[in-house]
Formats: structure tokens, C-alpha cells, sequence
């Protein structure tokens, strides 16, 4: 086990295969990374985030990747972890090696917690391998989330009798969407309302404080995003001040054109009760009908206790597929 050569072409191509064996194991509809995503989040750096890739060899190949991100701005307690290992070479010490040398890093930078996640059935128990794998290393489960799909296109029609359904509730509000980027005077309330999700979204036991977007880092992330292949469309909700007060954030690949992630949702507390989540999401769906009608599935997360924002999506007619552990260690 070591740190991946981020500059070796070959190496990262190897971490990749590995990787992408790992996350499509008994998941058809997991959403592929590609090299080129890979490629820049490993080699770009962020001001928001440091990345640390390492690597666990078998045999001389590359049979697993870790990516660890250490917050520079906010949450800086907490180090965040993914762990891949290829099923052919699985249980072969690999995992193992690389999830301690997680919680050694968090250690020797001084911080308290390591979090990482893991995708499972949706029925599964104790006893599915990912569970006991957890528990084996000293991780508490922490939060669940489902994913649901969406299966695309939607009727024209059906998407407008929601926005129709939903338009008398907020009739102070404009929503509106952007493709790529939102123009200068939206994008510090933008930013206030994107930090928030953090600590409004259900998180289980752990506790996160707001995170720290601004309008220059906001404009970093879409920098990265356009080296990436990526297209955002942000769906907003104006207030009657001129103010972002809801969201939405669909995430297109030029690398996987059929797949679309939305990355987030969120209404301002003092701006619910008028229906603007189920505006922004509607919205961003026709939108996306629009910029890309070749997109057969978006793919979403949420925890179950946040039931209006679940209701939403289940109106929309998202289907649960799997469940996304969360799990915390913390350290000594």
C-alpha cells in the first residue's frame, strides 16, 4: 500500500479499472466516473479541499484506491474517505490496508473523525460483507440514505401539470434556470443557500457545520467541472428581494451522457410551505429535457426521515434502488 502516482498515466489508468470494477459490482445502474474526471480531480488542486489518493497492490497490480479529501475551510474535524477495491481481488487484505491508512492520515493531521460510505441493497442486513466490513474496522453506521432513479424522458405534459400544481403556492417567487453557470448578482445567495444544505439536510449522527462556497470558489468548481466534461443546470427560486432562497443542481457528463446526478435541493426554512422544491426540481427537469433529451435516468440520494423532500421525488416518480450507508470512526 501506497500513495498513487498521480502523474503515472498507466498507474491511474490501473486505479480507475479498479475502481470502476468496484463501484459497478452488482450495481447496473451506478453512475460511472470517468478517467478524465479521475484524471483532473487528482491532478487539479482545490482550495476548498485537499485530495490524497493511495493505492493497494496484489501481486504488483493495482487492486484497490482510496481517495481521501481533507476540508480546508469548513468541517476541518472531519476527513472524508472512499474505498475501492476490485472484486477479483478482493479479500486479499487490500480493503483492510487501505482503510486504516485512512484513519492514520486523519490521526496524524490532528483530526477527530473519518467518515466514508458504502453502497448496499436495499434489503440488506448485518450480515451483507460491506456491513461487517464496517464493523470490523471500528466504524459506527451513522446515516442512511436511498438512492432513487428517475427514468427519462417524462411526459411534457406531466411535468407541467406539477409546475402548474405548484405555481399558485409561490406566486412572489421567479424560478428560474441556468445552464453552466449563474449570472454574478445571483451567485453569493446562491452560495448561502448551498452552504446550508450541510446542516438543514438529515444527517443521522453526525454533525456538520455550514460549509464555506463563496462566489470565487463557486467559480473554481465550475472551472474544474468544464475540464471535467461536466455541464451544471441550477434551478433557482427567486425571492421577492431579488434573492436565491431554493435550489436544485443537475449534473450532466459528456462522459456518460445517459447518466444525470442531482447533486443537491434545498429551500431556505423561512421560504417553505409554497412548494418551491417541487418548482426548482420540475424546472431543472424540463430544462434538462431541453439541453439534453438523449439523458435516460437521473439518479438522486436522500435520507429517509426527510420525508417532504422524499414525497417530492416520489411524486415525481423516482424509484428507490439501493441504500447508502454512512459510517464514522473516530480517532484517538
Amino acid at each position: 500500500m501506497r500513495a498513487l502516482a498521480v502523474e503515472d498515466d498507466a498507474e491511474v489508468a490501473a486505479a480507475h479499472v479498479a475502481m470502476t470494477a468496484s463501484r459497478n459490482h452488482g450495481r447496473p445502474w451506478a453512475k460511472r466516473m470517468s478517467l478524465r474526471e479521475l484524471v483532473v480531480d487528482l491532478r487539479a488542486p482545490s482550495t476548498m479541499e485537499r485530495l490524497e489518493p493511495w493505492v493497494a497492490l496484489v501481486d504488483g497490480e493495482v487492486a484497490g484506491l482510496a481517495l481521501q479529501w481533507f476540508p480546508l475551510l469548513d468541517n476541518t474535524r472531519f476527513t472524508w474517505g472512499e474505498v475501492d477495491v476490485h472484486p477479483r481481488l478482493r479479500r486479499r487484505g487490500a480493503g483492510g490496508a487501505l482503510v486504516e491508512q485512512l484513519v492514520e492520515r486523519t490521526r496524524e493531521e490532528g483530526r477527530s473523525t473519518v467518515l466514508v460510505e458504502s453502497h448496499v441493497p436495499d434489503d440488506a442486513g448485518e450480515d451483507h460483507p460491506h456491513v461487517r466490513f464496517a464493523a470490523k474496522h471500528g466504524f459506527a453506521h451513522a446515516n442512511t440514505e436511498i438512492r432513487r432513479i428517475l427514468e427519462l424522458p417524462l411526459a411534457a405534459s406531466r411535468l407541467e401539470e406539477l409546475a402548474a400544481g405548484a405555481a399558485s403556492r409561490h406566486v412572489d417567487y421567479r424560478v428560474e434556470s441556468y445552464v453552466k453557470r449563474l449570472p454574478q448578482e445571483l451567485r453569493q445567495s446562491y452560495c448561502d443557500c448551498w452552504n446550508q444544505l450541510a446542516v438543514d439536510a438529515p444527517t443521522g449522527d453526525v454533525e456538520f457545520e455550514p460549509e464555506s462556497l463563496s462566489p470565487e470558489t463557486y467559480q473554481e468548481e465550475l472551472d474544474r467541472m468544464a475540464e471535467q466534461g461536466r455541464t451544471m443546470i441550477h434551478t433557482v427560486a427567486i425571492g421577492p428581494a431579488g434573492e436565491v432562497v431554493a435550489y436544485n443542481d443537475l449534473v450532466l457528463s459528456r462522459d456518460d451522457p445517459d447518466e444525470v446526478m442531482q447533486w443537491g435541493t434545498l429551500v431556505r426554512r423561512e421560504h417553505r410551505g409554497h412548494r418551491l422544491g417541487m418548482a426548482v426540481k420540475v424546472r431543472g427537469l424540463q430544462e434538462l429535457a431541453r439541453v439534453a433529451p438523449e439523458a435516460k435516468r437521473v439518479q438522486t440520494c436522500n435520507a429517509e426521515q426527510n420525508a417532504h423532500m422524499v414525497g417530492v421525488n416520489e411524486e415525481l416518480g423516482f424509484v428507490r434502488v439501493e441504500a447508502l450507508l454512512a459510517y464514522q470512526r473516530h480517532v484517538d
